[in-house]
């Protein structure tokens, strides 16, 4: 059940009307039967398999809850461990982990025969398994109380406005909130305003990118670099409008129930260095792999090389996170190094003089976005070999022709729409990152939440791109 569907809005509007008219103390299992029919829409099989995760941890954090003995403690914690990254690397990296061991022995001359299982990856496996996971390691390691109330548990991890595509939350920010009563508040109401924001930019900015990305990724050899280049920086702002607009629906929609979400983007594109984009981008998982993995690993302790090698883990681990592909570890590898080279000028230079803080800034945006743009390249390419071939095309420039757009579904009416699209979100986006005391003056004055939100979502049935778009991150 996609949030830009009209199957969506009818579900969402009846669960909203029961959730606050039905009894208060209904308003758990609703929530949690609401969450598994909103999952079972993409496949009830599906279903099983969060079930099966959620008893595995809830029983495990049980377990290391209960006992004082070091020993119980962490078998029941690897046992989760290794129950949730095994069900994740089979059905998520199996086929490819075969298909490179078969790879490898042709090319030492030994014949092994082709076999796949092509199992079906479930939808958002890769979020509510890092969410359990976290909980698993909170509890372990006495960040958080085991829940024993399964009820509450369960509904942590199913809970459907950020199910299948994150933010992935701790245990200490949203197992309270499951807690306790919720009431329709005027403040929440401020949730239209994050639900118009992220359709826009999904329905008007993303699905109407995604055909032109498509094209031309898809028959890199048909087009020369401009073609390729002009890609790329489209598909930087389709990913981004994609990923983050899910992000904001998904607070809006649980604002709306009187939940609170973390904020996953912030306007990630005005970073002026590499750490400062993952401190933006995906913050949930940036700050995700931090805890249980870099500080875990020693974090900086140690010197420079430890930190660096740390980093350059995380990374590559981050890129096999979103995909069983190669160009996704290149991906990973490529921001890790970059990390790397930025911690090794700093510690060269140190801070920039107030008087050359602005070009120092400029060159910091210019270098950012090189390597962000560069390693779209391998995240969009799906193969090393896509890849290769797009970069092989940047050898040569050339005119770019309006009837090349117009094939692909963007005519002259389309691309004045898109213009007009990027430059309403470059200033609200703008404005959010640099202008937030102006936008909470009007917020006050002109019940911008609402009137924005009601806009938004007029200007969205006007010109949005209807029909059943999936969100980028579902597939990981």
């Amino acid at each position: 059940m996609l949030f830009n569907s009209f199957e969506f809005l009818a579900f969402f509007g009846i669960f909203l009307a029961s959730f606050f008219v039905l009894p208060r103390r209904t308003q758990p299992v609703l929530l949690l039967v609401a969450s598994y029919i909103f999952y079972m829409g993409w496949r009830p099989a599906f279903a099983l398999l969060l079930a099966f995760t959620t008893i595995v941890d809830y029983t495990t954090a049980l377990v290391m809850s209960g006992s004082e003995r070091t020993v119980v403690r962490r078998a029941a914690m690897v046992t989760a461990l290794t129950i949730n990254l095994g069900i994740l690397a089979t059905v998520k990296y199996l086929d490819f982990a075969i298909s490179n061991m078969v790879a490898a022995a042709g090319y030492f001359g030994y014949s092994l025969p082709q076999y796949a299982l092509n199992l079906v990856l479930p939808v958002g496996i890769s979020f509510y398994t890092f969410q359990s996971i976290g909980y698993t390691l909170d509890v372990y390691n006495r960040g958080v109380a085991a829940e024993r109330n399964f009820l509450t548990y369960a509904q942590y991890v199913a809970f459907f406005p950020q199910l299948v595509a994150g933010p992935i939350e701790r245990a200490g920010h949203m197992l309270p909130q499951f807690r306790k009563v919720h009431l329709p508040r005027r403040e929440n109401l401020s949730g239209l305003w994050l639900i118009g924001y992220g359709l826009f930019k999904k329905m008007c900015i993303a699905d109407t990118l995604a055909p032109v990305v498509a094209g031309i990724y898809g028959h890199p050899s048909s087009f020369n670099g401009s073609y390729t280049l002009l890609a790329t920086v489209m598909f930087a702002f389709q990913i981004y409008c994609d990923f983050s607009g899910y992000s904001d629906i998904a607070r809006g929609v649980a604002r709306l129930m009187d939940f609170d979400l973390m904020v996953n983007f912030r306007q990630p594109y005005f970073s002026t260095s590499l750490t400062e984009f993952w401190r933006r981008w995906h913050i949930s998982l940036s700050s995700w792999f931090r805890d249980y993995l870099y500080i875990p690993l020693g974090g900086s302790r140690g010197g420079e090389g430890r930190a660096i090698r740390n980093t350059v883990i995380v990374f590559v681990l981050s890129g096999v996170w979103h995909g069983a592909a190669w160009s996704f570890i290149i991906w990973g590898a490529m921001h890790g190094v970059g990390l790397a080279v930025e911690r090794f000028w700093r510690n060269i230079v140190g801070e920039a003089e107030a008087e050359h803080a602005r070009w120092r800034s400029v060159l910091g945006w210019v270098w950012t976005s090189a390597i962000v743009l560069a390693g779209w390249v391998f995240f969009r390419a799906g193969s090393l070999d896509n890849a290769m071939a797009l970069f092989a095309t940047m050898r040569h420039f050339g005119p770019l022709d309006y009837g090349t757009f117009k094939m692909l579904n963007l005519a002259s009416f389309e691309m004045l729409l898109l213009v007009v699209n990027l430059l309403i979100l470059l200033v609200v986006d703008f404005h959010i990152s640099n202008r937030l005391e102006r936008l909470h003056r009007l917020r006050v004055r002109l019940y911008l939440p609402v009137v924005g939100g009601v806009a938004l979502m007029y200007y969205i049935v006007l010109f949005g791109v209807f029909g059943r778009v999936d969100f980028i991150y579902f597939q990981f």
